[in-house]
């Protein structure tokens, strides 16, 4: 859906270009932060598999990778709401 690719983001690569963008301002509309999150982007960045920015899928693995999918998620969780509400 290509109208979406400006507000459509892998949870990874949000937190990776907040983090590279700095938090959210205060009194910037999340619409905003986003547009200037998603300036320059490349669709072909986002083709396969990536470390920078995808959580890797856990199915069919030991219940150990679960739990580290689980603490990834977490970390990012935690990144993203500081980075939205600093």
């Amino acid at each position: 859906m290509p109208e979406t690719w400006g507000r459509t983001f892998t949870f990874k690569e949000l937190v990776r270009r907040g983090d590279a963008a700095g938090p959210r301002p205060p009194g910037e509309e999340l619409s905003e932060w986003l547009n200037a999150l998603g300036q320059h982007r490349d669709r072909r960045e986002l083709l396969g598999s990536s470390d920078a920015d995808d959580v890797a899928d856990p199915i069919g693995c030991p219940p150990s990778i679960f739990e580290q999918t689980a603490t990834e998620i977490q970390g990012l969780c935690v990144s993203l709401v500081r980075l939205l509400w600093p």
